[in-house]
């Protein structure tokens, strides 16, 4: 075993040998790719070879006492590219940057800012550059990004986070964030307001300086932040003109960053955005990046749908306040107004190609989308625009929600009765609705498509017409003598009428139909000019009521015979369980107590016996049989009369057991049972017992309670040849002995150990003599009756 766990600690001191040695390697690379693009500055503007290149910058090494990466990156710092050269300060000379700046990871002091690396910048933004581009994960970006551009600022902390198309931040990469943190921040919601939503949604820098400033802006944030520190800073993660998320940095202390320090985050976060994009894209080891609108999947599914969608980019100012939207892609169903395709309208401004929308404020609602990130879905609208000096108009409804940095936009154009008539056709199908109108002076009924599906006629995708002959033949025979009653009446000048009838289907299939319909007046006092009326099916409802009749007929027996099994289970407990209370002619002190469940329907078999027997021992029983209602209460009598019977015969305990199993056994009886049985000697003061499943006695000695140790013994009726065990109890004067069924103790919301602990607890906090006055004490405390099961329990106390 020793020299397995030396072997072990060899392996582990190797593994960690080389990971330090790869360590080493990588960083060497990084100072190595500095060095080479020095050497390549040198190489063209001194006309040396590569050789003579790298002499003179060890000679510059020597001459000035600094190290030969950092030579390099002051080189690099004067050829810095368009981009670092307009967001970076120019690179101080070395007189101005003597004094060295703090060490990695140290805060930066509250005065001094960053100016004491503000001629560094450069420099540092090209080892930064090129560490970040050999990173193969997002969190080794994080790392490299932390340790060669952040650390020397004093930062502690970084997180970077994507934008998903619904708006939340998701996080993908950290350093020098606490687990706990990183677990609780994997997803940030939309309309969260924090620093790093605020800079995502609002593309700008986002400071807060100081737990105080924190909780003032921020007070609904619970508990502890993503990033900790007492200054944070978050930054938009932009490529292009694409905002792809956020990065959020963490000073320990209080740091106050002056604009040559800003313009260097901001650049780094540029630089960040593009390389964080490249270790995420497809088939990357950390795949997920956010769903691009130009995958040529993404751009299929689009195009599948049968409305328009069109995919906006924000278009924002240098401050980062959302200004305009770009269509960066729309699907094959986009034809606008004017007719044109989203061939024709990628890549160009919603402002130019929409001047309408702009005036009628439907433009701005799109821009609170990209900035509030709430969805917004309109009505139907009437929409006009101008284009190639021509007018064009449609009404429309138009949803818009966000997606990534910008918003996802689709409409759907139609006519506005159309839409009613839509709207009416689907409230018909649904409620098995028809309507129809008869023009007394024609002999034909207009009915809408649902008529002639409720009468089993061919079906039709257009309003038809029936002759009222047609219509009265679908009425089932009994009942066309009251449908022409009605027609009489409305006829004849009554308002409204309304009747339920059956309509027989050619298909044979008989339906419940109900007809309400009102008359349109003419110009006399009797003259009908036309009836309109609605149809529908309510079989349905016809079948619900009976169901719902014959439901009650059978609730209601079963009601009456359940309170007559009530009745005759009361009666028969009632008449078996009778035992006096208070002292008894031998010497002993005995009560018991039985209480029904709470429920009527839930009285079943718990049973309890006491019987004084010839040679003077007295035999206490207590059973519970399975089971509730009727069986199991005369099983419950069958059990307490053979247990008598057999106790005559002067068998112990665990014998008299035996022969009650081999009974139910023999009989097949559809219960089983469990008993605990005693034979008490009370001029001997000895208890004998047995017992078959059921729970142990409870011994009282000297005010304190506890269970005896139960012999073995099976539940009665479970298998033949079972076999049990007595148990003997010496008992000192005034020691009780409670015998109980589970009902006591057993409660649905808690465990049986706890009800057994509660039951100790009631019985030793009763001190006042007498075993009727325990019972009830103990009752009490224990919250009987049961709603679940009948409780019974007997006590006995020797003299």
């Amino acid at each position: 075993m020793a020299e397995q766990e030396s072997e072990s600690v060899r392996l582990r001191a190797t593994i960690d040998r080389l990971r330090g040695e790869v360590e080493g390697q990588r960083r060497a690379m990084r100072t190595r790719a500095v060095i080479e693009q020095a050497k390549g500055i040198l190489i063209e503007r001194i006309a040396c070879t590569p050789d003579e290149a790298f002499s003179h910058l060890v000679q510059l090494s020597q001459d000035s006492n600094r190290k030969l990466v950092d030579i390099a990156a002051d080189l690099l710092a004067t050829v810095a590219p368009p981009e670092a050269e307009q967001l970076l300060p120019p690179a101080a000379p070395r007189s101005a940057r003597a004094e060295p700046g703090p060490a990695a990871g140290a805060p930066a002091a509250d005065t001094a800012s960053a100016d004491t690396v503000t001629g560094d910048f450069a420099a540092r933004y090209h080892v930064a550059a090129s560490a970040l581009a050999s990173a193969e994960s997002p969190d080794e970006l994080a790392a490299r990004l932390t340790e060669t551009a952040l650390a020397p600022l004093g930062v502690g902390a970084v997180a970077l986070t994507l934008l998903e198309p619904d708006g939340a931040l998701r996080l993908v990469a950290s350093h020098g964030v606490p687990a706990h943190q990183l677990s609780q921040w994997q997803r940030i919601p939309p309309h969260t307001s924090l620093p790093l939503t605020d800079a995502a949604r609002g593309g700008a820098t986002v400071w807060v300086r100081g737990r105080t400033e924190f909780g003032t802006r921020y007070p609904d944030l619970k508990g502890e932040d993503l990033v900790p520190g007492d200054t944070v800073c978050a930054l938009p993660l932009r490529t292009g003109e694409q905002l792809i998320g956020a990065m959020k940095l963490g000073w320990p202390g209080t740091f106050r960053a002056d604009r040559a320090t800003e313009r260097y985050l901001s650049a780094l976060a540029r630089l960040c955005a593009a390389q964080l994009l490249r270790v995420l894209a497809p088939g990357g080891e950390d795949g997920g990046a956010p769903v691009p609108a130009g995958e040529p999947w993404f751009r299929a599914v689009l195009d599948a749908l049968l409305d328009p969608v069109l995919i906006l980019h924000g278009v924002r100012e240098a401050e980062g306040k959302v200004t305009d939207l770009r269509v960066a892609h729309a699907n094959a169903a986009t034809i606008d107004l004017a007719g044109r395709t989203g061939q024709d309208i990628a890549g160009r401004l919603l402002s130019e190609l929409y001047p309408g929308m702009v005036s009628s404020g439907t433009f701005q609602r799109l821009l609170d989308v990209a900035v509030s990130g709430v969805p917004y879905q309109g009505e139907a609208e009437q929409y006009i625009e101008i284009v190639g000096g021509a007018v064009h108009g449609s009404t429309m409804t138009l949803h818009a929600t966000p997606f990534l940095d910008g918003v996802l936009v689709s409409w759907r154009t139609h006519d506005e009765q159309e839409r009613r008539d839509q709207q009416l056709a689907q409230a018909q199908r649904l409620a098995g609705l028809g309507t129809w109108q008869w023009e007394v002076a024609s002999a034909r009924m207009d009915c809408s498509p649902e008529v002639f599906r409720l009468l089993g006629l061919p079906g039709r995708a257009e309003p038809g017409t029936l002759t009222p002959a047609e219509a009265e033949a679908a009425v089932a025979p009994a009942d066309r003598a009251a449908v022409r009653l009605l027609a009489e009446r409305l006829l004849a000048g009554r308002a409204s009428g309304t009747l339920e009838f059956r309509v027989v289907r050619p298909d044979g299939v008989t339906r419940s139909v109900r007809a309400t319909a009102e008359t349109v007046p003419g110009s006399g006092d009797d003259d009908v000019l036309a009836v309109h009326g609605v149809i529908q099916d309510v079989t349905a409802w016809r079948h619900t009521e009976k169901a719902l009749a014959d439901t009650r007929a059978r609730l209601a027996e079963q009601v009456r015979r359940t309170a007559v099994e009530h009745r005759a289970v009361r009666a028969l407990q009632h008449a078996l369980m009778d035992v006096p209370s208070g002292p008894s002619a031998d010497g002993l002190d005995m009560a018991a107590r039985y209480l029904p469940a709470e429920r009527d329907a839930r009285v079943g078999g718990d049973w309890y016996d006491a019987l004084t027997l010839p040679d003077g021992t007295v035999l206490i029983v207590v059973g519970d049989v399975s089971g509730h209602g009727l069986r199991a209460a005369a099983g419950m009598a069958q059990l307490r009369d053979a247990l008598r019977g057999l106790a005559f015969t002067g068998v112990q305990p665990d014998e008299l057991l035996h022969l009650l199993n081999e009974m139910l056994c023999h009989l097949g009886g559809d219960f089983i049972a469990t008993v605990v049985c005693g034979r008490l000697d009370p001029a001997r003061r000895t208890l004998v017992w047995a017992r078959a499943g059921h729970l142990p006695p409870l011994l009282v000695h000297d005010g304190v309670a506890r269970y005896l140790e139960p012999p073995p013994g099976p539940l009665l009726g479970a298998r033949p040849g079972a076999v049990y065990r007595s148990g003997v109890l010496t008992l000192e004067p005034d020691d009780v002995v409670l015998l109980f069924t589970d009902g006591l103790v057993e409660r649905r919301d808690e465990g049986l150990d706890r009800g057994l602990e509660r039951l100790i607890a009631a019985v030793e906090e009763y001190r006042v003599p007498g075993i009727p006055g325990l019972l009830d004490h103990v009752l009490r405390r224990l919250g009987a009756p049961n709603p679940q099961d009948d409780t019974c329990v007997i006590g006995i106390r020797p003299s």
